[in-house]
């Protein structure tokens, strides 16, 4: 089956501050606390252009928390080193761009570098029905961390069963162990992330920073062995499953897949009808990355849109889901804001209050503009997660580090001040134009008001003129007395004071 061509994320100039070509950034300490294990799936669930990102062009670095580097590296990187070539951090550890770092996104996807990308395909899901609906069809056992499902497939994937399936996941396999990756899953929540769960071989002295009784040379020739095994046992263990992470915001990650299978996937879901107000598929917001695990790294890192891992971990990826799928809804609630405000009835209407000092806009039409852009300001501060951190890093605190440094590659703080701001202009000129309203209102009630005293005054001259032409028009003999015409008003007062008096 044919992929779908994938929208690309719109490209747009940016409203932020540039950043340096190479922003050196510390690397955090990490702490090392247990985490409470995941759930099942069978449990409750609780649950102008706009701006982009600078670090899609600056070449930013942000280093990942990890354990810190005491070991010395080789003397051919500590001599002459090329700062086009050389990352280095604040703390001053230094390391050479790796080749996937050197490419350009696309030329990353032709060497075939794994993929990392997040989706926003709807408002929301029914965790539930799709936790159900995994198991079920995809032959996979989701696990729930808060809003958050995390589902591991196996590879290769295999056509579905059922006739509106695409896919499903291979049958799991087990370690040399015997232990089930399901079961090295389960242990690492217990153990709290400490950079991977898979150990370690421990042939050879590690020195770990202290100096060794043995030759450096030999020391050196003894890690790049270990180094070397590491590497190849890592690569072959990730090359067996791709993971997927949906948030219940309406947001899919995906690590390891190609462009044709999360298509089919998302096919899928939507099949199954967990989809809360699907988007458009030309109206999706695409976040698009590439990972790499390189054991021999000085250190985890983000750079040029290529994530960098030391070795895998299944929290380390939940961590980074969770910052990579806050700042795609956040390029949603700007891709809305960038089609309100750039609306031709909305771009028109300060240049015709400038030309003209008129305003042609019903009462009407200026409340939906001020409920779309009040929705918009709603989402993004009280209802949507992007300024919220997830429940998860609350009480594990060992990947609070890891998300807060993703966070800062996405410069997703930033970008909420920027949209909020264009957000508070517009509200400024949809003040700007309730006001010109209610004064128009105003006058126009003054008119009415005048136009009916206008009316009252022409009543009452018409009765009077009907006065004097019914009085020409008696005869004379039913004319009034004499008399009656030559009293004086004094006098016709007390006339009436006396009948008044006579009367009973």
């Amino acid at each position: 089956m044919s992929s779908r061509p994938g929208p690309s994320r719109r490209a747009s100039g940016s409203g932020l501050i540039p950043r340096a070509g190479r922003t050196a950034l510390a690397t955090i300490p990490e702490g090392h606390v247990a985490r409470r294990a995941s759930v099942s799936a069978t449990a409750p669930i609780i649950g102008g252009p706009k701006a982009q990102r600078t670090s899609k062009t600056s070449q930013k670095l942000v280093v990942l928390p990890s354990e810190p580097q005491t070991k010395p590296f080789p003397s051919d990187r500590q001599s002459g080193d090329d700062d086009a070539e050389t990352l280095v951090t604040e703390r001053g550890t230094r390391d050479y761009k790796s080749e996937g770092e050197r490419m350009s996104k696309d030329a990353r996807n032709r060497a075939g570098y794994k993929r990392l990308t997040a989706y926003c395909v709807a408002e929301s899901f029914h965790m539930k029905l799709l936790a159900a609906f995994l198991k079920r069809e995809h032959n996979v056992a989701p696990r729930i961390f808060d809003e958050a499902l995390y589902v591991m497939y196996h590879l290769p994937l295999l056509p579905g069963y059922g006739l509106n399936v695409n896919v499903r996941s291979s049958a799991p396999a087990k370690s040399p162990s015997g232990q089930s990756i399901l079961s090295r899953l389960s242990e690492a929540e217990e153990n709290g992330y400490d950079g991977t769960y898979f150990a370690e071989s421990s042939e050879g002295f590690s020195s770990d920073g202290f100096i060794p009784s043995s030759s450096p040379t030999d020391t050196r020739r003894n890690n790049d062995k270990r180094r070397e095994g590491t590497s190849k046992r890592v690569i072959s263990t990730e090359d067996q499953w791709s993971e997927v992470i949906v948030f219940a915001y309406g947001v899919i990650v995906f690590f390891g897949l190609d462009e044709a299978q999360e298509h089919l996937i998302i096919d899928d879901l939507d099949s199954a009808g967990v989809f809360v107000r699907r988007i458009e598929e030309a109206s999706w917001e695409i976040e698009q990355c590439h990972y790499a695990h390189d054991p021999n790294a000085a250190y985890p890192r983000i750079y040029n849109d290529l994530f960098t891992f030391k070795s895998h971990s299944h929290l380390l990826k939940l961590s980074i889901a969770h910052a990579i799928a806050q700042s795609t809804l956040l390029a949603r609630y700007e891709s809305k804001a960038q089609l309100v405000l750039s609306d031709p009835r909305t771009v028109a209407i300060p240049r015709r209050l400038a030309s003209t000092g008129e305003l042609k806009l019903r009462r009407g039409e200026a409340l939906r503009l001020t409920g779309r852009l009040f929705q918009l300001r709603r989402d993004v501060n009280l209802v949507s997660n992007v300024l919220d951190v997830p429940e998860l890093f609350w009480s594990e605190a060992s990947l609070k580090d890891l998300y807060d440094a993703v966070r800062d590659y996405m410069e997703i703080s930033p970008r909420v001040q920027v949209l909020n701001e264009r957000l508070g202009v517009a509200s400024d000129l949809l003040d700007l134009i309730h006001g010109h309203l209610n004064n128009s209102a105003m006058e126009r009630i003054t008119w009415i008001i005048i136009w009916l005293i206008v009316v009252a005054c022409l009543v009452e001259l018409g009765e009077v003129l009907a006065r004097l032409v019914v009085h020409a028009t008696l005869p004379s003999d039913k004319s009034p007395p004499a008399q009656l015409l030559r009293l004086s008003p004094d006098e016709a007062f007390q006339a009436l004071e006396s009948i008044m008096r006579k009367s009973p």
